[in-house]
């Protein structure tokens, strides 16, 4: 399954950056998150509890980054499984300055076997693209929040 889309957030590109390097903010934005530990490695191990369609279930992965060119691109590795099936997926992340903020665009190509893939691609994607514009709306929810000495308002579109 191939996805991409774009988010656009009222914060410059640095802190955008760490934003989405922050472990306390991934685990409070990622649905479905119920663990995220960064080991010394550099990987995370992840426990998430989701649900599509009649399929829920438990995944326990592991979320590597690659590719690092601070504060521009990564590469998100992502591995799980669980009984509803297994994903892995590989995520190609571009932040840019634009005026009044950053923008980031992503493309995934991701696998998906098992029970889930029952689902079908077509509500896989449906369900992918709702939970990729829920994590970026929530990670400017959360970091508004914690730098609350930021007056102007800030807003995320997600396509």
């Amino acid at each position: 399954m191939n996805l991409e889309g774009e988010a656009k957030f009222s914060m410059d590109v640095n802190q955008l950056w760490d934003s989405l390097l922050d472990e306390e903010i991934l685990k409070k934005v990622i649905p479905g998150c119920h663990e995220l530990v960064l080991k010394e490695n550099g990987e995370y191990d992840v426990v998430l509890k989701l649900g599509v369609a009649a399929v829920k279930g438990e995944y326990i992965g592991k979320v590597k980054i690659e590719g690092v060119d601070k504060p521009n691109y990564y590469i998100l590795h992502a591995s799980g499984s669980g009984s509803p099936g297994h994903v892995e997926a590989q995520m190609h992340c571009r932040i840019f300055e634009m005026e009044g903020g950053s923008r980031l665009e992503w493309k995934c190509d991701a696998v998906i076997g098992g029970t889930i893939a029952s689902v079908g691609n077509r509500v896989l994607g449906g369900v992918a693209k709702f939970l990729a514009g829920k994590f970026f709306k929530d990670i400017q929810k959360v970091v508004k929040a914690v730098s609350l000495e930021t007056a102007e308002d800030s807003t995320v579109e997600v396509e």
